[in-house]
């Protein structure tokens, strides 16, 4: 009987140690961020419309759309921000401009997402 009870706290010592390392663990390092496939002066199209266009529709997107097509959306979406350049005076309207680009496309931008 004396076993069986020793038995038990042993097996709750050995779980709590367990439980107390792993709790100061550290996380996993997040992953790395994509790598765009298209170079700079294939994506011209999209920059060119995200910053100059005056109205974004499926017409004024086709050139982009068929640049980005058979992309990942956040490979696409990291293709056009890295390609941009972003100063803080223009950051919001660039993000507005390139989500809205991405939905006409039917890419739908990664939660949270934004150039930065």
């Amino acid at each position: 009987m004396a076993s069986k009870k020793m038995m038990k706290n042993t097996i709750a010592l050995f779980l709590t140690i367990n439980l107390i390392s792993l709790g100061f663990t550290k996380a996993q390092a997040p992953p790395p961020q994509p790598v765009c496939p298209r170079t700079p002066v294939q994506l011209q199209a999209c920059i060119n419309l995200i910053r100059f266009a005056l109205i974004l529709n499926t017409q004024t997107v086709r050139p982009c759309c068929t640049v980005l097509a058979g992309l990942d959306v956040s490979v696409a979406s990291a293709c056009i921000c890295n390609s941009i350049t972003i100063t803080v005076l223009n950051f919001l309207r660039i993000n507005l401009r390139l989500n809205q680009a991405l939905r006409l496309c039917n890419f739908t931008p990664p939660a949270g997402f934004s150039c930065t």
